[in-house]
């Protein structure tokens, strides 16, 4: 995991260096311990792997660390579960009838899930994360789109390898932009119009997206 993830910041870092004052120190094993006894859940290696590199990003800058959105403190993923929890209780909430999986079958049709991990987030309530509690034709470890607005859920990479992978492709082809929102510099996707840049899990999700 770390190569993956190290390929990645190197790629993002040397168009963004301002982003690097942004990422925290990774967390220790005894943390992700804590946060794996609370959850009930055996974090994936790539997980643990990430979060003992660092521990999320800062927020301190509009523009997130994982291509706009903010990634996750260990903390702030345990925030996000525990209010995920109490809605994955909710019958009438994951009335199945309202949600679509990408490919189908491999995203179980549901607004939330206990076993859904967030690890990024626009900070409206949307994530992007690991998915350990897949559909029939899904794979544990699978990264997800899910929240408020994400009904039309996709498997956006196999696992968190192979996420980090895409973005570091996405980082280097003609898609990633830079552009300018109120003095601060934010991750454009798909074009160079600050009026017109897709949305994160808009652009994975997209036919034309870099794979």
């Amino acid at each position: 995991m770390n190569s993956n993830w190290n390929a990645y910041k190197e790629a993002l870092l040397a168009k963004m260096p301002f982003l690097a004052e942004t990422l925290r120190e990774g967390v220790s094993e005894s943390d992700i311990s804590s946060a794996e006894a609370e959850t009930g859940i055996t974090f994936p290696q790539q997980l643990k792997e990430l979060y003992l590199a660092n521990d999320g990003d800062t927020h301190k800058a509009l523009c997130g660390m994982i291509l706009g959105f903010h990634f996750l403190s260990l903390e702030s993923l345990l925030y996000e579960w525990r209010s995920m929890k109490k809605l994955a209780e909710d019958a009438d909430l994951n009335d199945s009838s309202r949600f679509s999986s990408t490919p189908e079958g491999c995203i179980k049709r549901r607004y939330a899930d206990m076993k859904w991990l967030p690890v990024c987030s626009d900070d409206g309530g949307n994530f992007i994360g690991i998915d350990l509690d897949p559909d029939i034709n899904g794979t544990v470890g699978q990264v997800i789109n899910f929240g408020r607005d994400e009904h039309n859920k996709t498997v956006l990479a196999k696992d968190l390898n192979a996420f980090f992978d895409r973005l570091t492709r996405i980082v280097n082809s003609d898609d990633f932009f830079i552009g300018d929102y109120d003095g601060e510099d934010v991750v454009l996707l798909g074009t160079d119009d600050i009026e017109e840049g897709a949305y994160l899990t808009d652009y994975l999700t997209s036919e034309d997206s870099v794979q």
